[in-house]
């Protein structure tokens, strides 16, 4: 199987290339994806939406709020408008606040009404079953790569990242609370001791500007495996047919930048899959990965998986242990499966995690083919094979 999912690989991330979210080589990608499923007898078609273009501009965009109302607050303080200036940077500040914990929540908020805008998709294929009464289970794979910051060269420079958007976030509340009380009482003191959490804010808002400027990765590994690996299992799902499943092939857009793709799907087809399982397949060519499942996804405030899609993996792992199979939590980043998890739908993601805790070239420009691991890849579609198997009995 394995040689059929590095082929699409190769094709997605070597002969289109870099696919960022919501440009046409994303668009490409998934052009690529509804031709295999089309040739494999698939029922395919595409739902369009609109993204952002670029996960980081909402970002830009709220910490520049509160450097705004930071630089009010400041000299405004010093004037006879102290309390108006006050009361500006209050508001700009709360607004920026809620808007920034709506987004790493990856939900609709104001910031996202003011950046720049484009079409993506999302490209979906059916298998359909012989069954009068099918159970439905759709694996999902995102198309798109991300550009390449400095916080992603590795786990050092990602912890430095967690860590400083953590202080940002404590600097907002902190700022909320001097500027709410400077409404009653305006001093010079609580003007000083404003430029610490605002310092740190400034430090958060240079790392996002940077990352925003980077150049795409050839995301081999994040996500082309993933696409890979999905249309691999059509493949042979379309020679020996599950008997009572219908199986949904849904290659998502703007993983990167949100998401958008996996909501989108989500709010469309949840009434479809209130009964049915969501599969998830991201990043599972790393080398000495293995088919690792997740266990409660999130950035700041984490999502469980269902006991029920747990305790399947885990029985896998357990039948199979050659595999490599094992859950992890994941802290600090999502998955395609946040929306279908928020939704309450049952859901199992697959995410390769090496034993350092870390993803092999996760969001870096050594993301090529050339570092893609077959046997990685090959112990990931066993597993989600052996899944899609017992689901179907």
């Amino acid at each position: 199987m394995s040689k059929s999912a590095l082929q699409h690989i190769e094709h997605l991330s070597v002969t289109i290339g870099p696919r960022g979210s919501g440009t046409g080589k994303e668009k490409e990608g998934h052009a690529y994806v509804q031709r295999v499923l089309d040739k494999l007898g698939a029922e395919t078609w595409v739902e369009q939406y609109l993204t952002r273009t670029s996960t980081y501009t909402p970002f830009i965009l709220g910490l520049g709020l509160v450097l705004l109302a930071e630089v009010l607050f400041w000299f405004m303080g010093r004037t006879a408008d102290a309390q108006a200036g006050a009361l500006a940077a209050l508001a700009l500040g709360l607004a920026a606040l809620v808007s920034l914990i709506l987004e790493l929540q990856g939900l609709d908020n104001p910031l996202r009404w003011f950046v720049p805008s484009t079409p993506s998709q999302n490209v979906i294929g059916i298998t359909k079953s012989k069954s009068k009464k099918p159970r439905r289970v759709a694996v999902l794979a995102h198309v798109d790569s991300h550009k390449t910051p400095m916080i992603w060269y590795g786990r050092a420079t990602f912890m430095v990242y967690r860590a400083l958007t953590t202080l940002a976030l404590l600097g907002l509340v902190a700022l909320a609370v001097m500027y709410a009380l400077s409404l009653f009482a305006p001093n010079a003191a609580l003007r000083t001791w404003s430029l610490l959490p605002a310092a740190i804010i400034l430090l958060a808002w240079l790392m996002v500007l940077q990352a925003h400027f980077t150049p795409y990765s050839a995301g081999a590994n994040d996500n082309a495996s993933g696409v890979g690996v999905m249309l691999a299992l059509a493949e042979k799902l379309k020679k020996k047919p599950l008997k009572n499943t219908e199986l949904w092939w849904v290659a998502t857009g703007c993983e990167e930048n949100g998401p958008y793709g996996s909501p989108d799907f989500v709010r469309r087809h949840k009434d479809e899959f209130k009964d049915g399982t969501l599969i998830v397949v991201d990043n599972v060519a790393g080398a000495g990965t293995g088919p690792v499942y997740l266990d409660s996804e999130g950035i700041f405030f984490p999502v469980k998986y269902p006991a029920d899609a747990l305790a399947l993996a885990n029985a896998v792992s357990e039948a199979h242990p050659a595999w490599g199979g094992r859950a992890v939590s994941q802290t600090g980043a999502y998955t395609d499966a946040t929306a279908a998890l928020q939704a309450g739908l049952k859901c199992l993601t697959f995410v390769g995690y090496d034993k350092t805790g870390w993803i092999p070239a996760w969001h870096n420009q050594s993301d090529v083919f050339e570092n893609v691991d077959e046997e990685s890849v090959e112990n990931a579609e066993k597993f989600v094979m052996e899944v899609l198997n017992r689901l179907d009995k």
